[in-house]
């Protein structure tokens, strides 16, 4: 899974990284994805998009 964040209220230097509950698209080449922390409950949204190729 390529969208992978950490809860910012429980994160540690173990924290592992968090699926997200929910993905959808939000516009050409970009996605919204939803975040719940299985410790603390908290949720939280990222958006991601594509940046095209590395120089």
């Amino acid at each position: 899974m390529p969208y992978l964040d950490t809860c910012d209220r429980c994160l540690t230097e173990d924290s592992p990284a968090i699926p997200p509950a929910k993905v959808t698209p939000n516009g050409p080449g970009s996605v919204l994805a939803t975040y719940r922390c299985p410790t603390c409950g908290r949720t939280w949204t990222c958006g991601w998009a594509d940046q095209g190729e590395a120089a």
